[in-house]
């Protein structure tokens, strides 16, 4: 069969498609699991050289090993295509019944169920690739989380610094109040609180509150 001056083999056919405005391709014969067509035709172009105007849904990327494209293949004019443009993108991955696999430079349509006589070939990812996908995604939700429980920490630790704001001068002790600081002075650096006076002169008998003070009153 020839369809826009493109030979279209007898074991499939063209009739109007069911998911889309226009001709789709549809099987003549049963076809199995795991057989594969193509190559995918279509005119090499870079990206920067597509406009809007441009039907993505008739085009491929072609990747290179390390995942940067290559160019892309455009079946728009029908000149540089061949049967497979009339291959529609399945509405949903649970109605395709083709996948796009790349082999080298070349793209071709693999059929990963047995389709039937008089079925119309929808074209989507390989379940592989959904699953690829998908676990990046979960890496992504993943990072931010492990962020998330990174920042928590840091807060947490900002308050207690900030709860911890009353420094003894003498050790590198930090403390919340200055009531458990004078304490702490008391009991470890043996400072008095001023309330206990008990810096006494041997000579009158009177108290000072600091010993700085008892110094003076001998010194007068």
């Amino acid at each position: 069969m020839t369809m826009l001056g493109m030979y279209v083999p007898d074991r499939f056919s063209l009739k109007s498609s069911k998911v889309q405005d226009g001709i789709g391709l549809y099987t003549a014969r049963r076809v199995k699991k795991g057989e594969k067509f193509g190559p995918f035709a279509g005119e090499k172009k870079l990206p920067g050289e597509l406009d809007e105007s441009s039907d993505s849904r008739l085009m491929w990327e072609v990747r290179g090993s390390k995942g940067d494209v290559l160019y892309i293949l455009d079946a728009s004019n029908p000149r540089h295509a061949n049967w497979l443009r009339f291959v529609h993108q399945a509405p949903s991955q649970e109605q395709k019944n083709l996948a796009a696999i790349q082999d080298g430079e070349n793209i071709f349509y693999l059929a990963v169920d047995d389709i039937e006589t008089d079925t119309e070939l929808l074209i989507g990812y390989l379940d592989s690739d959904m699953e690829e996908e998908e676990e990046e995604e979960e890496e992504d939700v993943k990072d931010e989380d492990e962020n998330s429980k990174e920042a928590k920490h840091l807060v947490e630790m900002e308050l207690v610094i900030k709860k911890e704001d009353h420094p003894c001068l003498l050790c590198e002790s930090s403390f919340p109040s200055e009531e458990i600081l004078a304490a702490h002075l008391q009991s470890l650096h043996q400072r008095p609180s001023t309330e206990d006076k008990e810096f006494k002169c041997r000579n009158c008998g009177k108290k000072f509150p600091i010993k700085q003070a008892l110094q003076r009153q001998w010194v007068y």
